[in-house]
């Protein structure tokens, strides 16, 4: 099976890749981290509706996008930032507008780390990411407490949901009939 992990915390060595990292370390795949790639916003140009593709020449039409083409998961991570994801995985988020319906019947896995408000609000917004792009949510979601780097480690509950993802992941790739 071929997960994509996508990481939108500009940190280094976050919480949010922990998590997701131990998601991974159940189910495999590849792991991305968005600040590691040059990634614009979208410009809502429109102008892919006319040639199915983004127009924007950047790793995210480049590199990702032909990465989650060819997923069979994509599990989205994104640390809180004002009771919300963060800006890189908004602009990931937008910038998938082009390939809206390609999406369609991928399995979809939400993790976020923040500091106990605002958490439901980052879920909310990654599985409505999910329907849009008419995903099946795996869950309703990971989420973890913590704010200092390493504090993750701290937050048993939120790893070992964390680890049930990776295995409902798979779970859900067999039942897709997926290996």
């Amino acid at each position: 099976m071929r997960i994509v992990y996508v990481s939108g915390s500009p940190r280094k060595n976050s919480n949010t890749d922990y998590l997701l990292k131990s998601v991974l370390s159940v189910a495999s795949g590849r792991f991305v981290k968005l600040s590691d790639y040059r990634i614009e916003p979208c410009n809502s140009c429109r102008t892919c509706q006319k040639l199915g593709k983004c127009v924007i020449d950047d790793d995210m039409s480049n590199v990702i996008l032909p990465m989650l083409l060819k997923a069979d998961a994509i599990v989205l991570g994104s640390p809180v930032y004002f009771n919300n994801v963060s800006a890189q995985t908004k602009a990931f988020m937008d910038r998938t507008w082009c390939v809206r319906g390609q999406l369609r019947n991928k399995i979809g896995g939400a993790v976020v780390v923040g500091r106990r408000y605002g958490i439901e609000s980052a879920i909310t917004a990654i599985n409505s990411f999910f329907l849009k792009h008419e995903m099946i949510p795996a869950n309703r979601g990971v989420c973890g407490i913590a704010f200092e780097e390493g504090e993750i480690i701290k937050d048993r509950e939120a790893i070992e949901a964390a680890k049930k993802l990776g295995e409902r992941i798979k779970e859900l790739g067999k039942m897709k009939g997926t290996k």
